[in-house]
């Protein structure tokens, strides 16, 4: 059985915003970039335990070295 998350209120939208600008300000540009392109969560329940399985696809960009 999978369940769909609930919706996020606005004060988390609002501080993941803050939270990636943050992050994009620290990040060094030498650095690899790595894109997250889907996340897929699969939950289910048995009695009081709760199962959960996290799925990220990701791109990574590695810039060419000097040879």
């Amino acid at each position: 059985m999978t369940r769909t998350p609930d919706p996020k209120p606005l004060a988390r939208c609002l501080g993941e915003f803050v939270g990636h600008i943050v992050r994009a300000v620290r990040t060094s540009p030498t650095r690899g970039e790595r894109h997250e392109v889907a996340r897929r969560v699969e939950e289910s329940r048995r009695g009081r335990i709760v199962l959960r399985r996290t799925t990220i696809d990701e791109i990574e960009h590695r810039p060419d070295h000097p040879s």
